[in-house]
């Protein structure tokens, strides 16, 4: 949700895999992950999802080799969606860093899964495969050379030995009519220029990439960096962020002190290993913007703006913090939850609630990829009346929406019944 957009919705009165790191790792040297995160790419492609694994230290997950299902170790990972404009979803990348003491069978394993792939196409054109030394990692490919009703399509697997990354690419099939490529070369043009800025951004130090960033100086600079930091978290910035939180004026935004707050809890929830070099630098803050991340950090370490207790006025800007700070699902969830309550008829603060979290969703389903895809996963197994709510929140025009609470809330008003 945009900082103004809060503004707009106060007027009614008068935003599983979610970002996790392991507390076992104290470094304060940037993470493996990070430079992949940064990453700006060309030839028209954006990261419009940007989601971490859930949960924290050793994991595994399974994959299906032709001697059965293996599994490969997880220390940490992304879920990144690349796109050259929706519809046009154009890779899907799966960054992973494997636990260093079992990398080497993780490899083999993943190796073995993709020619597992290859030979268990269905017939027709025969895809391709490849394998070759790259900028620093190690190759392999399986892909589709068809321009078909679906196609063309393909698998990129980038081993990164030194650091003990994978790196999984699903290229994805697009409709014609969504295709922003017009033969096999184009799209495999496209495909290239994407393997080369990915791996020149895992060999170029953190430091430089995120020095090419626009600095944050005004309200508006951190808005886009509030707003878009779940689509590719950036907390090499955090310091940075909370610095111009007095310079910018934001803070002097009532209606998004709450939203700031739930952003920076969930970033120092999602960020334990970076609290011993950031709480220095919420010390040095003055007065007010020190007072909310002092805050934010101590909803933190309570667990979060789920813990907070009761039902405050301000709970649904607190959940979208958090949401754009994470794109976790759950603070979606929690939202429409809230939405709910715009049903309310008897008590106008739960009324107020509703109306906002149910007015923000509507505004930021149109403007958020990610979210919109949340309310549709979530309406296929809700009960009818939350369906029905997540119809209007995804068809009903916002304006006509914000229009009706409002002529509602002063009928209520002069029938004296609020």
């Amino acid at each position: 949700m945009r900082l103004a957009s809060i503004i707009s919705a106060i007027v009614l009165t008068a935003p599983s895999l979610m970002v996790g790191q392991s507390a076992q790792n104290v470094s304060a040297k940037p993470e493996p992950l990070d430079a992949y995160l940064s990453c700006r790419y060309g030839a028209g492609l954006s990261v419009v999802s940007a989601l971490r694994m859930q949960g924290e230290g050793l994991r595994y997950r399974d994959i299906a080799t032709a001697e059965g299902k293996k599994k490969v170790s997880i220390i940490d990972g992304y879920r990144l969606m690349l796109s050259q404009g929706e519809p046009s979803f154009f890779a899907n990348l799966h960054i992973e860093k494997s636990d260093p003491r079992q990398y080497a069978r993780d490899k083999a394993v993943v190796i073995k899964s993709l020619e597992y792939a290859m030979d268990a196409r269905p017939p027709g054109p025969k895809a391709v495969w490849d394998h070759v030394p790259y900028n620093g990692f190690d190759v392999y490919s399986v892909t589709d050379t068809t321009m078909g009703a679906n196609g063309p399509n393909g698998i990129y697997v980038l081993f990164r030995d030194s650091t003990q990354i994978i790196v999984t690419i699903y290229f994805l099939g697009q409709k014609p009519e969504h295709r922003h490529f017009g033969t096999i070369q184009e799209h495999d043009a496209i495909v290239d220029k994407m393997v080369e800025d990915l791996t020149t951004c895992a060999n170029t130090p953190l430091a430089v990439a995120a020095g090419n960033l626009p600095p944050l100086r005004t309200p508006e600079d951190l808005d886009h960096f509030i707003n878009k930091y779940y689509l590719q978290p950036g907390p090499e910035r955090i310091p940075d962020a909370m610095a111009m939180l007095t310079s910018s004026g934001v803070l002097q935004i009532p209606e998004a002190v709450g939203t700031i707050t739930g952003f920076f809890s969930e970033v120092f929830l999602t960020n334990p290993s970076r609290l011993v070099g950031w709480q220095p630098v919420i010390g040095k803050q003055p007065g007010f913007a020190k007072s909310v991340l002092d805050s934010a950090l101590s909803w933190s370490k309570a667990g979060g703006v789920l813990h907070l207790p009761g039902r405050p006025p301000q709970i649904a800007e607190f959940y979208w913090g958090a949401f754009f700070a994470s794109g976790n699902p759950v603070y979606a969830k929690k939202l429409l939850e809230l939405a709910a309550f715009a049903a309310e008829q008897n008590d106008l603060a739960l009324w107020t609630i509703g109306s906002m979290a149910k007015w923000s969703l509507a505004m930021n389903s149109r403007r958020h990829a990610v979210l919109h895809s949340i309310l549709e996963a979530e309406k296929r197994s809700a009960d009818k009346p939350t369906q029905d709510l997540i119809d209007e929140v995804l068809k009903v025009d916002p304006g006509r929406m914000q229009r009706d609470m409002l002529a509602f809330r002063n009928r209520q008003i002069r029938s004296g019944k609020w």
